[in-house]
């Protein structure tokens, strides 16, 4: 039987995010930050999403961020920009308005 306190601790210590892109023409990523789970939402188990476009630019930056969605309302936009803005694409390919989402869920343990 497993310990109720374990599986709290494994509970609360396995959130997650994933991350999904619309392919298209556009520069390959080198580099993605992934977001850090917002304590007030982790701790109260929430789940989200956010839709967003960005632009890359010449050296291969994120220069523009714009949320398109947000669910729960804006829970998760600071995290998710924080992130994209650190992201880092192949140079010389600038592209403008590429869609993406971010979605945060909390992991269940494993069963074998």
């Amino acid at each position: 039987m497993v310990n109720p306190l374990i599986l709290f601790a494994i509970l609360t210590l396995s959130a997650c995010t994933a991350y999904t892109e619309k392919k298209a023409e556009s520069p390959k990523p080198i580099s993605q930050e992934t977001p850090i789970y917002p304590h007030y939402v982790h701790k109260n188990r929430m789940l989200g999403l956010v839709k967003f476009n960005y632009d890359v630019d010449n050296e291969g930056n994120v220069s523009q961020i714009r949320i398109t969605e947000s669910n729960p309302d804006h829970h998760f936009d600071d995290v998710a920009i924080k992130a994209v803005s650190k992201w880092r694409f192949e140079k010389n390919k600038p592209v403008n308005n590429m869609p993406a989402t971010m979605t945060f869920y909390m992991n269940s343990p494993k069963s074998n």
